[in-house]
């Protein structure tokens, strides 16, 4: 699980708040079990967590085949940060300015990170029989 965690980089955020079920593809960055997701401003994912910290993060593999499918399941508690490391986040943000530094201000403003904590992470692989799951549960 976690070979698969950091040998990804994108995947689905999803939440549940008073209007429903909402979700988004975001990047995301792991240390270990933890992750942080990158999420525009103008989502509506702050609204969601405050209500319900409760998400699911989903990471697809990329493959050709259906029957190869295989994807990670990452349930947890997100904590919206509030002053993130943003030099941790260089390669993933696109900079189309020639100092990180100068960027690094207006990035506050376009961008928040959110911290997840995992309460269960099952990696689903279809290429060894459907229902194929590895869990580990977090308390």
């Amino acid at each position: 699980m976690l070979a698969y965690l950091s040998a990804h980089h994108v995947g689905v955020l999803s939440t549940n708040g008073r209007q429903g079920a909402w979700a988004t593809v975001v990047a995301y960055r792991s240390d270990g079990l933890a992750v942080e997701c990158l999420l525009p401003r103008w989502a509506d994912v702050a609204y969601h967590i405050e209500q319900d910290p409760r998400v699911l993060l989903i990471v697809p593999d990329s493959v050709a085949c259906p029957s190869d499918l295989r994807w990670l399941e990452y349930a947890g508690a997100a904590e919206i940060l509030v002053s993130p490391d943003w030099s941790q986040w260089r390669s993933f943000v696109s900079l189309r300015t020639s100092s990180f530094e100068r960027f690094t201000a207006s990035l506050d403003n376009l961008y928040f990170v959110v911290r997840l904590k995992p309460t269960r992470i099952d990696l689903i692989d279809a290429s060894r029989g459907w229902g194929e799951r590895e869990t580990l549960e977090v308390v």
